[in-house]
């Protein structure tokens, strides 16, 4: 049995191998350089179909009916071992590297220290100022309101004449038949003094159970002077009046000069 040899040639290093055709076999083989390390697949080597053809001499008559030697059995070749190939080692499991960090640079770059100080925002300053600016205005007026002050403007005279206005015992108030709010507010007012007095206009207010005014205006006298011991009756309607308005109070309007 004849074994076919073939050769190999490092296409890296041009080093060269005789092995066998056994040990790359019918379909090739990747193989690897034991030189420089270099891995490339190696084809399978072609099939030789030439063989050798041997004649044996013809035999004369005298040796015709000879017996034949007996050839020897050629001793079998023994099959080389096919060189190792060195295989490529699995690339080792690549691990991140850890960094760790000191407390020290765990600090934020933007940190505040001496003789360093935190940045004053303008606009943040001023929003803040203009909404206790506000809350102090509101609560300002809801007290004022509460008081009465802020009806329309119109508060009672602090001097007040030698006048008496005297309120009739029932006041004229109804609802109409369209829903609206009618109010009348009556009354008497008298000169008690031993002088003739001039009658100033007169603030009429109307405040719910709270004590809160919720409607107001200003009523002109029904005359302008009275002589001592004089009386004149005053009578002036409104409509729309709240109807939480509870309490009737009339008084002297302040001088609008």
């Amino acid at each position: 049995m004849f074994m076919g040899r073939m050769l190999l040639i490092c296409p890296a290093c041009n080093t060269r191998y005789v092995v066998p055709d056994a040990a790359i076999g019918a379909t090739g083989r990747q193989v690897r350089c034991a030189s420089c390390k270099h891995s490339w697949y190696q084809q399978a080597a072609a099939l030789d179909l030439e063989t050798e053809h041997q004649s044996d001499p013809v035999p004369d008559e005298t040796s015709r009916h000879a017996p034949a030697p007996e050839r020897s059995a050629p001793e079998p070749r023994r099959a080389e071992a096919p060189p190792k190939m060195a295989e490529e080692p699995a690339p080792p499991p690549i691990t991140p590297p850890r960094y760790e960090r000191s407390v020290e640079n765990r600090r934020s770059s933007f940190a505040h220290e001496p003789p360093f100080r935190p940045r004053r925002n303008p606009a943040r300053l001023w929003t803040i100022a203009a909404l206790l600016f506000a809350l102090v205005i509101a609560g300002g007026g809801f007290l004022l309101w509460q008081s009465g002050w802020l009806s329309s403007g119109m508060t009672f005279a602090a001097q007040q004449p030698a006048l008496e206005i005297v309120l009739d015992a029932k006041q004229d108030r109804q609802t109409l038949t369209d829903g609206t709010e009618y109010f009348a507010a009556s009354g008497t007012i008298v000169n008690s003094s031993a002088i003739e007095q001039q009658v100033p206009p007169m603030l009429v207010v109307l405040k719910d159970v709270q004590g809160r005014t919720v409607y107001s205006w200003t009523m002109n006298p029904p005359v302008r002077s009275l002589a001592p011991g004089g009386k004149a009756e005053f009578n002036e309607a409104k409509l729309d009046v709240p109807r939480s308005a509870t309490e009737l109070f009339i008084g002297w309007a302040r001088d609008s000069e």
